[in-house]
């Protein structure tokens, strides 16, 4: 019914003989819904569908948070999941109705429990004769007061938003810090101090959970200097790396006896200690206790690949065989390169002579899924799954693992016994 009307008890026992009911067989208390008046329309309401994780999320009093720049569509995030919001229809409209009573507080209950006494003995066809029997019969002697009660439609629904776990989205991050990059303390005065972004700057900005916003921060080595989060450029990078490799020789320590200690006090007038901690942790993992003193070792294959990503970031092909001794060379003692590590950061070509290798970086390529699938196939013809793995992993999901963005993207051949893939619309 509309906003304002106004039902009576006796509108009431007209609509229970119009249904074919008995009054006998109801609670005394009937519920009028009204429509609300269109000036009264809030559009502000929406239903969100919402799995076990999530509402028991809510029901501890914890926060969810939609996110999303008006370009974007909208993620919602807990603190360690991100969620895809999209907008499904209904079947039929719902009604939102406040301080709505079910059938218990209604005494609805009691009423069914009175009814099934009276009729136990009865058989199903004796029951579905007494039920039509009584709809037909005159109220007038059985009539109990009816408490009416208005409740007011809130909103009708036709849509909900429906959530679904998804892949953070993170390719944003990189972007945000990248005009701030710290190059050294005698270049800050070149940047522009309104771009630096805080933590929560960037947890605005980027559509995924804290949880997964802090672990692609420790991936792309982002760096707080004085409350900001920065990258570190490459060549300035290299350099602190350099001041850190080199007080292996200076102070003869073993590859596994690395002192934190007497690293970070070595250097603290050349680099600042936030940036010396940063960088100590990014690359070194724990080996020995002695005397209450932690020692460690630098990661090999994290170094090995950073210092071939310098000897690379020359532009043109190198010769493999003399790229990979100047590698060698360029590694503290004791420390092995492997030409696996290359991968995802250079392309090497055996097929000429002499053998060449070149800088590819997987960093460096287009994101939209299709745009890099033409560069790939454009920079080399075929790829084998090991080859082209790194590139591509980055768009893998749960349902959608590395071999099948391939099927989806390239297409699949045999050469010399190799299973490889090519441009799927080759001329």
């Amino acid at each position: 019914m509309d906003y304002g009307e106004v039902r009576t008890s006796e509108d009431v026992r007209k609509i229970i003989k119009t249904a074919k009911l008995h009054e006998s067989e109801l609670t005394e208390i009937t519920q009028i819904l009204r429509f609300p008046d269109p000036n009264q329309h809030n559009d502000n309401l929406k239903l969100m569908l919402l799995d076990d994780n999530l509402l028991k999320h809510i029901e501890a009093g914890n926060k969810l948070h939609f996110k999303g720049d008006p370009e974007e569509n909208v993620v919602l995030c807990t603190d360690n999941k991100t969620y895809d919001v999209k907008e499904a229809e209904t079947s039929n409209s719902l009604l939102l109705v406040s301080d709505l009573m079910f059938a218990a507080s209604t005494g609805l209950d009691e009423t069914i429990a009175n009814n099934s006494m009276e009729c136990d003995s009865d058989n199903s066809f004796d029951k579905s004769n007494t039920s039509l029997n009584k709809s037909t019969e005159s109220d007038e002697g059985a009539k109990v007061p009816r408490k009416i009660e208005h409740k007011d439609i809130v909103n009708t629904f036709f849509t909900y938003y429906e959530l679904k776990p998804c892949k953070p989205r993170l390719s944003k991050l990189q972007k945000i810090l990248e005009p701030t990059r710290y190059q050294g303390s005698e270049l800050e005065y070149a940047i522009d101090k309104s771009k630096l972004l805080s933590y929560e700057a960037i947890s605005d900005h980027i559509q995924a959970s804290r949880a997964e916003i802090d672990q692609e921060l420790q991936r792309i080595q982002a760096i707080k200097i004085d409350g900001y989060y920065r990258l570190l450029e490459f060549d300035y990078e290299f350099r602190v790396l350099s001041y850190m490799l080199d007080l292996i020789d200076e102070n003869s320590w073993p590859l596994d006896k690395i002192s934190k200690e007497v690293t970070l006090d070595s250097l603290k007038e050349l680099v600042p200690m936030s940036i010396l901690e940063a960088m100590f942790r990014f690359y070194t993992i724990e080996t020995i206790m002695e005397d209450e003193v932690q020692y460690y070792k630098y990661d090999q294959d994290k170094v090995c690949k950073f210092l071939a990503r310098v000897l690379l970031k020359s532009a043109g092909k190198f010769n493999l065989a003399e790229f990979l001794q100047a590698w060698r060379d360029s590694v503290p003692d004791g420390m092995v390169t492997d030409e696996s590590l290359l991968s995802g950061i250079a392309l090497i070509d055996k097929s000429t002579t002499p053998q060449v290798i070149w800088g590819f970086s997987e960093s460096d390529l287009p994101e939209d899924i299709n745009e890099r699938f033409r560069v790939l196939f454009q920079t080399k013809p075929k790829w084998t799954v090991d080859q082209i793995s790194p590139y591509i992993e980055c768009y893998a999901t749960e349902k959608l693992n590395v071999n099948a963005l391939l099927t989806k993207y390239a297409r699949a051949s045999t050469q010399d016994g190799v299973r490889v893939f090519s441009a799927k619309h080759m001329k």
